[in-house]
């Protein structure tokens, strides 16, 4: 905690802090001084602070925006971080004392976890836009300005062609599909392009099906069901009732910006040495297969292989695994721990009953 300046704010006096209180607690010599509007009358503080030497951290999430905007424009500014103590803490029952728990969560915030683990997804903006009519086809048209667009038309009748055409049109039905942001692979049947020559109504070439296609980015506008369940989830899958205006337009403005490089966390660390899937061709264990919701491992001769791009993080490998080799990597066990025990001991030192 000595290693970063800490600003605290009332909001407005809207939370009965004690400066002297949180200070012991979190192990400060000096009473923290409580601020009252740090986001407006106050911001100067959070100026001269993000001016000097010593990284700050703000006890103010609603506003992180404004620091943030603030930090910019100042050359050289020292790191920045927020912790939420308002909504978490202060604005509680009004007979209750939430210093204790203020406390608790400025410390744990202050603890330096390891840094997950990276990957990362390439995107080159390839988009595909999967719908019906008219719908669709001002989606792609819109979507057309930022990315590299191809719509497959589930539905081509009361359509309007453009008269002219920046994406390629196409109808048909998607059979599966699969893969994440920067790397799905869609089959589709019923797959027919749009013939150049179509004039008043939509004429297309002979359908076929199992036709592929890769992209980067889904736009499903069909209405139906998802193509990835919400349990499988998948960055870079956007889906919107074509019915609902609103719902359509935020799917769009997401999508335009899923071009560039991303960083994930690797959630999951894997020891093939020891995993019990399978020896000399026999199946053995099935556990992390069987329980896995986002289709992340598959088999892998005698071991499985866990998609990092595809991992959601919710652990349930690492929970079944009988021996170990698949583990929770991010965040750690041992700062989990190391943040609970923190929290208990400042949580009593400042004079809390019931953590």
């Amino acid at each position: 905690m000595a290693d970063t300046r800490l600003l605290v704010c009332n909001c407005q006096k809207s939370m009965p802090l004690d400066g002297a209180r949180i200070a012991t607690a979190i192990g400060q010599s000096e009473p923290l001084p409580v601020h009252t509007e740090l986001c407006g009358s106050q911001l100067s503080t959070v100026l001269d602070a993000l001016g000097g030497t010593t990284p700050v951290r703000i006890a103010c999430t609603q506003e992180a925006a404004l620091f943030t905007e603030a930090a910019d424009e100042i050359e050289g500014a020292v790191d920045l971080s927020f912790v939420n103590i308002r909504e978490r803490a202060g604005w509680c029952a009004p007979d209750a004392d939430p210093n204790p728990k203020i406390a608790a969560l400025l410390a744990m915030a202050a603890y330096p976890s390891k840094p997950a683990g990276l990957t990362t997804l390439e995107s080159d903006g390839i988009c595909l836009v999967i719908g019906p009519g008219q719908t669709a086809i001002d989606a792609a048209t819109k979507l057309a300005e930022r990315l590299s667009v191809t719509l497959v038309l589930t539905d081509a009748d009361d359509i309007v062609l453009p008269s002219q055409r920046p994406f390629g049109i196409a109808k048909g039905v998607v059979r599966k599909a699969e893969g994440h942001l920067g790397g799905f692979k869609v089959t589709l049947n019923g797959y027919a392009e749009l013939l150049p020559s179509a004039r008043a109504t939509a004429e297309f070439a002979l359908a076929r099906d199992g036709a592929s296609a890769d992209c980067d980015v889904i736009v499903d506008l069909t209405g139906g069901t998802a193509l990835f369940p919400p349990s499988a989830r998948r960055d870079g899958y956007l889906r919107a009732d074509p019915g609902n205006a609103a719902a359509v337009s935020e799917a769009l403005f997401l999508a335009s910006d899923l071009v560039g490089t991303f960083e994930k966390p690797l959630y999951v660390s894997y020891d093939a040495e020891i995993c019990a899937h399978s020896r000399s061709g026999k199946t053995g264990c099935r556990n992390c297969l069987d329980v896995c919701p986002t289709g992340a491992i598959t088999p892998d001769e005698d071991h499985v292989a866990i998609s990092a791009a595809v991992c959601a993080g919710c652990g349930s490998c690492h929970a079944v695994c009988p021996t170990g080799a698949a583990s929770y990597a991010y965040p750690e066990r041992g700062d989990l721990l190391a943040q609970v025990q923190i929290a208990l001991g400042v949580y009593r030192g400042a004079g809390g009953k019931a953590p």
